[in-house]
Protein backbone atom coordinates (compact mmCIF):
# COMPACT_ATOMS: atom_id res chain seq x y z
CA UNK A 1 0.00 0.00 0.00
CA UNK A 2 1.72 3.33 -0.90
CA UNK A 3 1.93 5.99 1.73
CA UNK A 4 2.06 9.71 1.49
CA UNK A 5 4.08 9.73 4.83
CA UNK A 6 8.00 10.98 3.77
CA UNK A 7 9.63 8.32 6.54
CA UNK A 8 7.60 5.59 4.76
CA UNK A 9 7.55 4.60 1.27
CA UNK A 10 5.78 1.53 1.01
CA UNK A 11 3.63 -0.59 3.61
CA UNK A 12 2.53 -4.06 3.02
CA UNK A 13 0.32 -5.92 5.75
CA UNK A 14 -0.28 -9.76 5.95
CA UNK A 15 -3.90 -10.81 4.92
CA UNK A 16 -3.12 -13.74 7.41
CA UNK A 17 -1.90 -12.24 10.60
CA UNK A 18 -2.25 -9.01 10.02
CA UNK A 19 1.02 -7.86 10.70
CA UNK A 20 3.01 -5.26 8.75
CA UNK A 21 6.01 -4.13 7.21
CA UNK A 22 7.32 -0.48 6.25
CA UNK A 23 9.95 0.46 3.32
CA UNK A 24 11.59 3.28 4.04
CA UNK A 25 12.93 5.66 1.48
CA UNK A 26 16.19 4.56 2.35
CA UNK A 27 17.32 1.26 1.19
CA UNK A 28 17.11 -1.63 3.82
CA UNK A 29 15.32 0.31 6.26
CA UNK A 30 12.54 -1.58 7.29
CA UNK A 31 10.40 -1.82 10.39
CA UNK A 32 7.89 -4.69 11.87
CA UNK A 33 5.32 -5.09 13.95
CA UNK A 34 5.80 -6.39 17.06
CA UNK A 35 3.15 -9.21 18.52
CA UNK A 36 0.17 -6.97 20.70
CA UNK A 37 -2.49 -8.58 22.98
CA UNK A 38 -5.92 -9.14 21.36
CA UNK A 39 -7.19 -5.75 23.79
CA UNK A 40 -4.06 -3.59 22.78
CA UNK A 41 -3.80 -4.48 19.04
CA UNK A 42 -6.79 -2.98 17.56
CA UNK A 43 -8.39 1.09 17.12
CA UNK A 44 -11.78 1.82 17.03
CA UNK A 45 -13.25 1.87 13.26
CA UNK A 46 -14.44 5.67 12.37
CA UNK A 47 -16.94 5.13 10.06
CA UNK A 48 -19.67 7.87 8.40
CA UNK A 49 -22.96 6.38 9.83
CA UNK A 50 -21.74 3.73 12.52
CA UNK A 51 -24.23 1.35 13.33
CA UNK A 52 -25.53 2.65 16.82
CA UNK A 53 -24.40 0.89 20.02
CA UNK A 54 -21.78 -1.29 18.31
CA UNK A 55 -18.16 -0.76 18.20
CA UNK A 56 -16.31 -2.26 15.00
CA UNK A 57 -12.67 -2.64 15.01
CA UNK A 58 -10.56 -1.34 12.01
CA UNK A 59 -8.87 -3.98 9.95
CA UNK A 60 -6.60 -2.05 6.95
CA UNK A 61 -7.94 -0.80 3.71
CA UNK A 62 -11.34 0.76 4.57
CA UNK A 63 -12.60 -2.32 6.02
CA UNK A 64 -13.58 -3.63 9.87
CA UNK A 65 -12.27 -6.90 11.32
CA UNK A 66 -15.15 -8.11 11.14
CA UNK A 67 -15.27 -7.27 7.17
CA UNK A 68 -17.40 -4.94 6.71
CA UNK A 69 -16.81 -2.32 3.83
CA UNK A 70 -18.10 1.50 3.63
CA UNK A 71 -16.07 4.07 2.13
CA UNK A 72 -14.76 6.45 4.33
CA UNK A 73 -14.17 3.80 6.95
CA UNK A 74 -10.71 4.78 9.03
CA UNK A 75 -8.86 4.30 11.94
CA UNK A 76 -9.51 6.31 14.71
CA UNK A 77 -7.49 7.48 17.34
CA UNK A 78 -8.95 5.18 20.24
CA UNK A 79 -8.43 1.63 20.81
CA UNK A 80 -10.78 -0.37 20.27
CA UNK A 81 -11.71 -3.68 23.40
CA UNK A 82 -13.01 -6.67 22.31
CA UNK A 83 -14.53 -6.99 25.73
CA UNK A 84 -16.66 -3.84 25.67
CA UNK A 85 -19.99 -5.14 25.63
CA UNK A 86 -21.05 -3.20 22.46
CA UNK A 87 -17.83 -4.53 21.18
CA UNK A 88 -19.21 -6.28 17.52
CA UNK A 89 -19.34 -9.97 17.86
CA UNK A 90 -17.87 -10.59 14.37
CA UNK A 91 -14.82 -8.26 15.18
CA UNK A 92 -14.30 -10.42 18.37
CA UNK A 93 -14.30 -14.00 16.86
CA UNK A 94 -11.48 -12.44 13.86
CA UNK A 95 -9.40 -10.88 16.67
CA UNK A 96 -9.33 -13.81 18.68
CA UNK A 97 -8.16 -15.88 15.02
CA UNK A 98 -5.63 -13.41 13.99
CA UNK A 99 -4.48 -13.76 17.50
CA UNK A 100 -3.98 -17.29 17.43
CA UNK A 101 -2.16 -17.16 14.49
CA UNK A 102 0.74 -15.18 15.97
CA UNK A 103 3.42 -17.81 16.64
CA UNK A 104 4.13 -18.28 20.26
CA UNK A 105 7.95 -18.00 20.44
CA UNK A 106 6.96 -14.29 18.53
CA UNK A 107 5.05 -13.16 21.74
CA UNK A 108 6.53 -11.45 24.45
CA UNK A 109 7.20 -8.06 26.03
CA UNK A 110 7.46 -5.94 22.84
CA UNK A 111 9.81 -8.00 21.34
CA UNK A 112 12.96 -6.11 19.54
CA UNK A 113 11.87 -6.03 15.88
CA UNK A 114 14.54 -7.97 13.84
CA UNK A 115 15.76 -6.12 10.51
CA UNK A 116 17.15 -8.39 7.99
CA UNK A 117 19.90 -8.49 6.33
CA UNK A 118 19.47 -8.24 2.30
CA UNK A 119 21.17 -10.73 0.09
CA UNK A 120 24.69 -9.08 -1.36
CA UNK A 121 23.78 -6.70 -4.28
CA UNK A 122 19.91 -6.19 -3.46
CA UNK A 123 18.51 -2.59 -3.00
CA UNK A 124 15.49 -4.08 -0.47
CA UNK A 125 15.22 -7.25 1.16
CA UNK A 126 13.00 -9.95 -0.26
CA UNK A 127 9.14 -10.72 1.28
Amino acid sequence: MPTTESRVRERWFCAWCYAWTELGTDPGLISRSWYETVDMRWEWADMPGPPVGVSHAYGYFGTTLCGMEQEGIVPSPYPWFPDWDEACSGCREAAVVIDGRWPVDDRGEKRERIRPVPPLGADWPPF
